[in-house]
């Protein structure tokens, strides 16, 4: 799945997956909340005071409704379609991700760049109880911000144990290179 942007002599030393659970419910969860808040604006903006409430507009009451589930849908299955083709890898070069929806994009960070990692476990982390969060990447050109960092390996299984995995080799790496 790497083999296309591996350089020569390049080794592929560990590659990670999203854990579908905790992908899906973040994703349907805010998306959910979302869209009904959206919803909500729509339903109130149906009841215009000084009108009467004729049984028609039930009617379009329910419009609302059909959208918010239909774009539900629509997120789970483009979710389906991005968990499918995201993978994380990192070499003895670099950093990769490999993500996409329609068709495949890869991100790398070269190991020598790198100036920061972190673990990054939210709420919904722990609500899965899945032992997951995500590893952030930051590099002068890509530094740490919140979440707007450009490296993330999100949704991995056991965050601690590979943060220190990964640094430990990024450091035995460096010092390699000096």
């Amino acid at each position: 799945m790497f083999d296309k942007i591996l350089d020569k002599d390049e080794e592929i030393v560990d590659i990670f997956k999203p854990n579908k659970t905790k992908l899906f419910v973040k994703t349907v969860i805010v998306s959910f909340l979302y869209l009904l808040f959206f919803v909500a604006i729509a339903c109130i903006g149906m009841f215009v005071p000084g009108e009467g409430f004729e049984p028609l507009d039930a009617i379009w009451l329910l419009l609302p409704f059909g959208i918010l589930i239909l774009l539900e849908v629509l997120v789970i299955i483009f979710t389906y379609m991005w968990y499918k083709k995201t993978f994380y890898a990192y070499t003895n070069k670099r950093v990769i991700m490999r993500t996409g929806i329609i068709g495949i994009d890869y991100k790398s960070l070269d190991i020598k760049m790198i100036g920061a990692i972190d673990v990054y476990v939210s709420l919904f982390d722990k609500i899965v109880h899945k032992d997951t969060g995500s590893l952030r990447f930051g590099s002068m050109s890509s530094p740490i911000n919140g979440q707007a960092s450009a490296f993330i390996f999100s949704h991995i299984e056991k965050p601690y144990e590979n943060y220190k995995k990964i640094k430990e080799y990024i450091e035995e790496q460096k010092s390699k290179l000096n």
